[in-house]
């Protein structure tokens, strides 16, 4: 089995320190930041899991995850002290995989770092299906009724996007965040419309009446979830 890597984000070097013991007992190949700064440097390793807390020194854990983790395939466990159901709700929003609040005990910590990779595991390939559509994250591949659609990376950045945050509106400021064009640059305002656009294409059986990708005027767009939707988890390097 592949080693597992995981990077803690943490600026209380006690706490810091005691979940690097923890993990690194357990087995875990561990990677430790204090700051967001230091964090990026590690990220050069692909990781397993990040453990994030959401106050840090050089800045918020939620922007941080929402700019720099969601180009990186990992799943990330939000460490904070805020428990109110409204910052759990912005955690979750931001693209955390799970929420555990401070002060918390190593044994509880050590258990949903188990779950989140056992469920990041079981998800290494997932298909999302509706109607005639079906699209492969591992592979980024997209069919419409069986026949091959070509995506640009772009569209498919922006796809997997909407996948993810399905009946979630998405404001255009949230979009241009969080999708880069190939060579990881900021995508701008007019190049978000043409590839919305042409995605439409794509995906709608009338892009003139979009049923997937609708817009919300004032706002920006949401991804319809059609009734028999659904991801289908498969084992990685399944054909």
């Amino acid at each position: 089995m592949a080693e597992k890597h995981i990077l803690v984000i943490e600026d209380d070097r006690a706490l810091n320190d005691g979940i690097v013991f923890a993990l690194e007992r357990e087995g875990y190949a561990v990677h430790s930041a204090y700051t967001l700064e230091e964090a990026e440097r590690h990220l050069k390793q692909r990781m397993s899991l990040v453990l994030l807390d959401i106050n840090l020194p050089d800045g918020d854990g939620r922007a941080f995850l929402e700019n720099v983790l969601s180009g990186h395939p990992v799943p990330v466990l939000f460490l904070t002290a805020r428990d109110s159901e409204a910052d759990m709700m912005k955690g979750f929003q931001a693209g955390c995989d799970d929420y555990i609040t401070k002060p918390f005990s190593m044994p509880v910590l050590m258990m949903k770092i188990g779950a989140v990779l056992k469920r990041s595991e079981g998800v290494s390939r997932q298909i999302y299906a509706s109607g005639g559509l079906v699209y492969d994250f591992e592979k980024k591949s997209l069919t419409r009724h069986g026949r091959a659609v070509e995506l640009t990376a772009l569209e498919c950045r922006l796809l997997e996007l909407f996948l993810h945050n399905t009946g979630i509106v998405l404001t255009r400021e949230m979009l241009l965040e969080r999708i880069w064009d190939a060579d990881e640059r900021f995508v701008e305002d007019k190049t978000l419309n043409v590839t919305v656009r042409r995605l439409r294409m794509k995906v709608e059986e009338n892009p003139e009446q979009p049923e997937y990708i609708r817009t919300v005027f004032g706002m920006g767009y949401k991804w319809e979830e059609p009734a028999g939707s659904r991801f289908v988890p498969g084992r990685s390097g399944q054909s």
